[in-house]
């Protein structure tokens, strides 16, 4: 019987990789080449059992042998370039998340979709990929990954203890290291957000953790304080107070507690899109 064979995408999918990383290699190695905004096969390509197959909805696309998975060519995909979602696995945050740190930090700049590499970002080994899809890319080599600048960065985004007592990137004071990520978060999103801010109405007022005024959205956080018995108290005095106030005066809030500080990135894009502000 002869052996089955699969599309690129389908052969990164079964290897466990990103579809664009394997297209990466693939054009590295010598074995397909883009023409005209087509992929095609080189020589070395067809040796090593690439074949074109015709589908009557999506065209001619290439396909290799099941088989090829276990080609030592493939072993080298952990030392590829890496992509944004490569990064993301690498420094526990949204692959979304990456793209605009990169972007904050002058490597990458937004394009129509996609992103597109700056002169700052050649100079640390970024290079320009194109997606399938023709939508634009950047890959990075490995030593971005002890950039000093970016692993502060990084520390920030996380609210790591190291950086419990410095300002969060955009210069606000936090209390704690959930306050720290959502603040980050905001930054990096461009959300327009205040610190600690004064809500008043008639004779009762209230102070929000953070208040996205585009949205008139209050960001409220419930932090373990450290155990300490007389803290957690007055934190849930103050999360009841909150409560009953802002279901008073109608007041549209979110809230985050100790459980949920890895869902920031989640949580915080879906209630803005609700509100029809798509961050991503």
């Amino acid at each position: 019987m002869a052996e089955r064979h699969i599309s690129t995408t389908a052969l990164a999918r079964l290897i466990g990789k990103e579809s664009k990383e394997l297209f990466v290699l693939l054009t590295s190695g010598g074995w397909i080449v883009k023409v005209d905004n087509h992929w095609q096969l080189t020589e070395k390509g067809k040796f090593e059992g690439g074949i074109y197959v015709n589908h009557p909805k999506f065209g001619e696309y290439i396909a290799w042998p099941e088989s090829i998975q276990h080609h030592h060519l493939l072993t080298l995909l952990p030392e590829a370039p890496l992509s944004a979602t490569n990064l993301a696995h690498k420094w526990d945050i949204p692959a979304r998340l990456v793209n605009l740190l990169l972007a904050e930090k002058g490597l990458i700049r937004r394009y129509v979709r996609g992103w597109h590499l700056t002169e700052r970002g050649k100079k640390v080994g970024g290079q320009q990929q194109e997606a399938e899809s023709g939508v634009p890319f950047v890959t990075w080599p490995e030593t971005l990954l002890d950039d000093p600048e970016l692993i502060t960065a990084l520390l920030q985004i996380v609210g790591d203890e190291h950086v419990s007592t410095q300002p969060t990137m955009d210069g606000h004071r936090v209390n704690n290291a959930m306050q720290r990520r959502i603040d980050n978060w905001l930054y990096l999103t461009r959300t327009i957000h205040a610190r600690d801010y004064r809500l008043q109405w008639d004779a009762d007022s209230a102070t929000a953790d953070f208040y996205l005024p585009e949205l008139a959205l209050c960001v409220e956080c419930w932090a373990d304080q450290l155990g300490q018995e007389q803290n957690r108290a007055a934190v849930i005095s103050d999360e009841l107070e909150k409560h009953q106030l802002y279901k008073k005066y109608k007041v549209a809030y979110i809230e985050f507690r100790d459980e949920n500080i890895h869902q920031v990135d989640d949580m915080l894009a879906r209630e803005m899109l609700r509100r029809g502000v798509a961050i991503y």
